[in-house]
């Protein structure tokens, strides 16, 4: 009896699941999440769909792994840039920096940023979902309260949703109109050093 040879594919040395996020994001980058399907991320991965099937379940499971990984990413991404100052940076400079981290992300990875806040298409019950989409707002919390040390919870909290909405709104509306002269980086760090002097007001 001759055996075919089982066509050589990612899934060796009990990684699986990482080429089966691997496979997501390439889907992702050419045809969008909505072409992601559990059985051609198998077909990549060079398994059968019951073998990857225990994984994450179904697509929703997938892509709700694939947006908790970016999240953890994303969140990275920032305390990178944070890291990257100079010792003695000052607090608003501190700011600034996640700001910066988190457009740079959006910046490199317009198509997983996007999918990583379709919350029609992940599960936002999922606990690990939940704390990494939660811990990807940590630094900002942080340098926020670095910031104002003394603000009441209401103006931290306004703070906080100004900084968020101008940079993730900023990066959303340049991930949608690539070609826009509007979002060059000039701009972007204009936009960043505005809300951080926003931020500071005391009005």
């Amino acid at each position: 009896m001759t055996l075919t040879p089982k066509p050589r594919g990612r899934h060796h040395h009990g990684d699986l699941r990482r080429a089966l996020l691997d496979a997501v994001a390439e889907i992702v980058l050419e045809s969008g999440p909505e072409a992601v399907t559990l059985r051609e991320c198998a077909r990549r991965a060079g398994v059968s769909h019951s073998a990857a099937a225990p994984h994450f379940g179904d697509k929703r499971g997938l892509l709700t792994a694939f947006a908790t990984e970016r999240s953890n990413r994303l969140r990275a991404a920032m305390e990178s840039a944070v890291a990257a100052l100079p010792e003695g940076a000052g607090a608003d400079a501190v700011l600034a920096a996640t700001g910066h981290g988190y457009m740079a992300f959006a910046r490199e990875n317009p198509a997983h940023f996007r999918l990583m806040f379709r919350t029609d298409l992940i599960d936002t019950s999922d606990p690990a979902w939940r704390q990494a989409a939660n811990g990807a707002r940590l630094p900002l919390d942080q340098a926020m309260a670095a910031l104002l040390p003394q603000a009441d919870p209401r103006a931290l909290r306004a703070r906080l949703a100004l900084a968020w909405a101008g940079v993730h709104g900023f990066c959303t509306l340049r991930t949608e109109l690539p070609r826009n002269t509007l979002w060059s980086e000039e701009v972007a760090e204009d936009v960043v050093a505005l809300l951080v002097e926003a931020c500071k007001s005391e009005t």
